[in-house]
């Protein structure tokens, strides 16, 4: 009776690979506690959490108790006390099933899927596969020697992108270490882009462009 029971009602048990809690002790390191900017669009933050983004994401029921799991005041919605109530726990598990998995961050050598990790964070899922992308264009057009066409900069990490990314990779005037400055370089490109777009936001450019510096940096 007891394994009929449990074969209805498995007790799953996940951990988090040493990898991915290195790339995330990194992460939290960067994003603060909690901040309720108004110029922030997002709305209130917290360890980098937003509330635009919480709403979106924490209305889940994972355990089961008709109530949406990051509604953590329990008082019917997901606002901003429920960013004040998020723990650095709630972060680490919001990041990982979020952004982490999501990326496939685990899949690209490091620190590739770390900088990918810190860019969907910051920018969102498209914002960080699209980085990649523009690194590896910016790597092809740096090689002189060779006629290989871009990718599309479309945030779709398919075939094509795999496939030019292994080439980056193992081209003897690239590498790593060539692909991890045109990721920086294409996130302070986005973080410029944003500030010129949103002149409110030039306040915050400084501070974006020593995280961009600091991406590969674990």
């Amino acid at each position: 009776m007891l394994l009929d029971e449990y074969l209805e009602n498995p007790i799953v048990v996940s951990a988090y690979s040493s990898r991915y809690l290195k790339a995330v002790r990194h992460v939290l390191g960067i994003e603060g506690g909690f901040v309720d900017d108004r110029a922030d669009r997002g709305g209130a933050t917290k360890y980098g959490i937003s509330l635009r983004f919480l709403v979106s994401e924490g209305r889940i029921d994972l355990d089961g108790d008709g109530h949406a799991d990051f509604d953590l005041d329990m008082d019917g919605d997901i606002d901003g006390n429920d960013i004040r109530r998020l723990t650095k726990g709630d972060a680490i598990w919001l990041y990982h099933r979020c952004f982490w998995l999501r990326l496939e961050c685990e899949d690209f050598p490091p620190p590739l899927g770390e900088m990918m990790l810190d860019q969907g964070i910051n920018g969102g899922l498209s914002a960080a596969r699209r980085l990649l992308q523009q690194a590896i264009n910016r790597c092809i057009d740096h090689d002189q020697t060779t006629l290989r066409a871009p990718v599309a900069e479309d945030g779709r990490i398919g075939p094509e992108t795999r496939a030019a990314l292994d080439w980056v990779i193992k081209r003897p005037v690239l590498g790593m270490p060539a692909l991890v400055v045109a990721y920086r370089e294409a996130a302070k490109d986005r973080y410029r882009a944003i500030a010129r777009a949103r002149p409110s936001q030039y306040r915050f450019l400084r501070g974006w462009l020593a995280r961009a510096d600091r991406l590969g940096r674990l």
